[in-house]
């Protein structure tokens, strides 16, 4: 790898994190409903949600790996953030939006 693609990789990695705390700064005092516009955009369900983006960039971290335990680490990793935590979301959305229902 060039020293000119790690310091992109740096950049854009310093980017999203600077991103994030943003996000997670205009989180302070969150109603019921703000929660439920997060975590929609956090995992919406379909294929734009952070969470699907994060994944993906995992997934693609070890497409050129050799078969092997780094590998199958890597692509557990992936499902993970996709599907496990993706799914949990998606319920605590679902049930904070049936909460805002009743109210």
């Amino acid at each position: 790898m060039s020293a000119e693609q790690t310091e992109r990789i740096r950049r854009a990695a310093a980017d999203a994190h600077t991103a994030l705390q943003r996000l997670t700064a205009a989180t302070a005092g969150l109603t019921p409903e703000g929660c439920t516009v997060l975590l929609e955009a956090l995992h919406d369900g379909r294929t734009d949600g952070l969470l699907v983006v994060l994944g993906g960039l995992i997934t693609a971290t070890g497409e050129d790996l050799p078969e092997g335990a780094a590998a199958e680490d890597i692509d557990e990793a992936a499902a993970y953030v996709e599907d496990y935590a993706g799914q949990r979301l998606a319920r605590a959305r679902t049930t904070l939006t049936a909460q805002e229902d009743q109210t």
